[in-house]
């Protein structure tokens, strides 16, 4: 598979900015879809309780539509 890579690298002295880090994960995710498609996140775990109280009653962060990112 030859995937051009247009996502910005973390170089090894520094940081990237917040913006080039949305690019790389909505990359990411796409090239997710092409190995497992669909939602891949558990549906219980056994950190259930320690999750719901960080996240409100939820196990983690509302899902963002990869074209939202």
């Amino acid at each position: 598979m030859n995937i051009k890579l247009t996502v910005p690298s973390i170089p090894i002295e520094g940081s990237i900015s917040y913006e080039d880090w949305l690019k790389g994960r909505r990359f990411r995710r796409e090239l997710s879809k092409l190995v497992a498609p669909g939602v891949i996140r558990r549906k219980s775990s056994s950190k259930d309780r320690r999750l719901k109280k960080l996240f409100n009653g939820e196990r983690g962060l509302p899902f963002t539509p990869t074209e939202k990112l």
